[in-house]
């Protein structure tokens, strides 16, 4: 008995010793890393062991020291796009990645419409022949899982679908992000070299569930509803026990319900999808974002200006670069159509996204003209990933196409009407000429709204109305599902506007 045991004893010494090398597990076959960067690798072997890392495009090998807890982190430079490559690592024990490529690497976040499949659920226009036509080998995905958590899960935590990084074929294709699939296959279109897209997203979900904590602790809206879980140290259990025990008294005509944003285990308490399926990834290089989300924030405009804001700002820092691309899609046109409604919650939360353009390095994805008023997952993903595509191929790479619609730069009252004028940035073109323009909105000096008349001339849009014979103000495309027909040749619409801000 003592003979066995010492034998079972020392296989299992044996086997520690041998160890194979933990990596993250965003590293697996097929995956893309982005060229040219250094890129940061984590990982764990055996005790004090030495470890070798080969790389495909390189004759020289790394060697680095685990610690005592089997620890180990080092550095290394990745070539110009190519491949397919292997990386090898080696604590005594070998552990292969095959058919890894070198190129380009986005991720797309948000919720639902970010992450509406191809098929599945979404069933995008055409579904089938995208499917079909899905052979893409040089597009790489790569599909987070859905899970929450409290606190911040590191790069061996992170959890995913599809078994890790994906060729695109018509197997892989039809449950992963529409947008993301074709923002990719847009980018590979043009830039002729592997493409590495992450889709990790959550429908229905909040900007501050992906916005860190320390962050919403400080920003304008959120201080206060920070304070309480801030106080018990997000732990999940007393949080979940103070949920439940408010969610009892509720049950029984005792207060109100909980907020969604209370209940540790779902998708809306404040980071923890940073937590779970952002954080895991701070050390992959990535080229850029991009975003789409806000329809849950609808309603709290004021609020959502400051945190998608910090979170972009944030981002950045955690990623490790403050100038990273980040581009997001405006909300489309959803609900009623309506020619006359200032108060509109959705135009004012559009507002709210478009004001992040102040931040350097961003870009919008105008989509007011995509959406159903009957659904509010528009199934127009593929002209919408070659406007958000469009984005990234002038602003990012440098490419001289066109991108975007001209941009209201300001007004003047004249005699005819107000005068609407439009800055023409590079990458832009003038408008389709138009002699009856919806959309607009005009106000009178009691600040009461009519419907306007509007027309094009030149590169300016004249406003009027019969009713209004001293103009205050004027709105476009401000409303749930307006009717906006401005744009230009290439079909890229301008995004709405308003000269006041009441």
């Amino acid at each position: 008995m003592k003979k066995f045991l010492f034998l079972v004893a020392l296989l299992l010494f044996v086997g520690m010793a041998q160890a194979t090398v933990t990596l993250p597990s965003y590293f697996t076959d097929n995956m893309v890393l982005q060229q040219q960067t250094t890129l940061k690798l984590r990982g764990k072997a055996s005790p004090n062991a030495s470890v070798s890392v080969q790389t495909g495009w390189s004759r020289a090998s790394l060697t680095v020291q685990a610690d005592a807890a089997g620890n180990w982190i080092t550095e290394m430079k990745t070539p110009k796009a190519g491949g397919p490559y292997t990386l090898t690592f080696d604590d005594g024990t070998s552990l292969m990645l095959k058919n890894v490529m070198i190129g380009e690497v986005w991720l797309g976040s948000g919720q639902s419409n970010m992450q509406m499949p191809v098929e599945g659920w979404g069933k995008v226009f055409n579904y089938e022949e995208e499917i079909k036509n899905a052979n893409y080998p040089n597009i790489r995905l790569f599909q987070v899982k859905n899970v929450v958590d409290l606190k911040p899960r590191d790069c061996f935590s992170l959890e995913f679908n599809m078994g890790g990084w994906q060729e695109c074929s018509p197997t892989t294709i039809p449950n992963f992000s529409a947008l993301c699939y074709f923002y990719a296959l847009r980018l590979w279109e043009e830039l002729k070299v592997p493409i590495g897209i992450i889709d990790d997203d959550w429908g229905g979900t909040f900007v501050e569930a992906w916005t860190r904590t320390d962050v919403l602790e400080s920003v304008y809206g959120s201080v206060e509803r920070m304070a309480f879980p801030k106080s018990k140290n997000y732990d999940f259990n007393t949080m979940k026990a103070i949920y439940q025990y408010k969610k009892f008294l509720a049950d029984n005509g005792q207060g109100n319900q909980p907020g969604y944003h209370e209940n540790p285990e779902g998708p809306h308490f404040p980071g923890c999808l940073w937590n779970a399926m952002m954080a895991p990834l701070v050390d992959f290089p990535l080229r850029g974002f991009i975003w789409y989300q806000g329809c849950s924030n609808v309603g709290h405009h004021d609020w959502y200006e400051a945190c998608f804001q910090a979170m972009i700002e944030d981002w950045r820092e955690q990623f490790g670069n403050p100038e990273m691309p980040f581009y997001f899609v405006q909300l489309a046109n959803y609900l009623q159509p309506s020619d006359l409604q200032p108060e509109s919650l959705w135009a004012r939360l559009r507002e709210s996204q478009a004001d992040a353009l102040c931040l350097k390095n961003t870009g919008m994805a105008v989509n007011i003209d995509l959406g159903d008023a009957k659904d509010i997952h528009p199934k127009t993903k593929r002209e919408l990933g070659r406007r958000l595509a469009a984005v990234a191929l002038h602003n990012t790479y440098g490419k001289k196409i066109l991108y975007t619609a001209p941009i209201y730069d300001g007004y003047s009252i004249q005699k005819d009407g107000v005068h609407i004028r439009f800055s023409m940035p590079e990458g832009s073109e003038p408008f389709v000429q138009d002699e009856n323009l919806p959309g607009f909105i005009i106000a009178d000096m009691n600040r009461q709204w009519h419907v306007a008349k509007a027309y094009t001339k030149g590169n300016e849009v004249i406003v009027s109305s019969p009713d209004v014979k001293v103009p205050l103000a004027v709105r476009y495309g401000w409303a749930d599902n307006p009717t906006c027909t401005l744009k230009t040749k290439s079909d890229f619409h301008v995004a709405p506007f308003r000269t006041d801000k009441w």
